[in-house]
């Protein structure tokens, strides 16, 4: 867990340099919506999923990024296949020269035919990341996120 955090971090402080896109895999099964409000005319809020691939052992390997620049975005995640989501909220200050940056995290293994939908929101420093899976029959429920340290790939 501590490598993993540390290989976020890592991503996360390097700056836009290091970030990669996120090469889809087919098919398309995640839709991210987001909403990011900084609260203030004077700053601006950016988002970003980080998508890393879990091993057995839940070891992270960084993968790429989505950029969060638009109302939805649609991923493909591989089926059966352990990823970790990193989504990333960075705000700027146009007057101060301030920065802040948040994030949080969940593992998520999609299972084949299934769809999954994240609702990611923030607006004055509070952030909410809801994740709701669709099965093919159409039914739809809420998923808990779940974190790296209760990993079991």
């Amino acid at each position: 867990m501590i490598r993993a955090a540390r290989a976020v971090l890592v991503v996360l402080l390097a700056g836009c340099s290091s970030l990669r896109p996120y090469q889809n895999v087919t098919p398309e099964n995640v839709v991210v919506r987001s909403k990011l409000e900084s609260g203030s005319i004077f700053s601006s809020m950016r988002g970003a999923v980080h998508i890393h691939e879990l091993d057995a052992t839940c070891h992270s390997n960084y993968v790429g990024t989505m950029k969060l620049d638009r109302a939805s975005v649609t991923l493909g995640l591989p089926a059966e296949r352990a990823s970790y989501l990193v989504f990333s909220f960075d705000g700027s200050s146009f007057l101060g020269g301030t920065s802040s940056s948040t994030s949080a995290g969940t593992v998520l293994k999609p299972r084949p035919g299934y769809r999954y939908e994240f609702t990611v929101t923030y607006k004055e420093n509070i952030y909410n990341v809801v994740l709701r899976e669709s099965d093919p029959r159409g039914g739809s429920h809420e998923m808990p996120r779940l974190q790296l340290k209760g990993c079991s790939a």
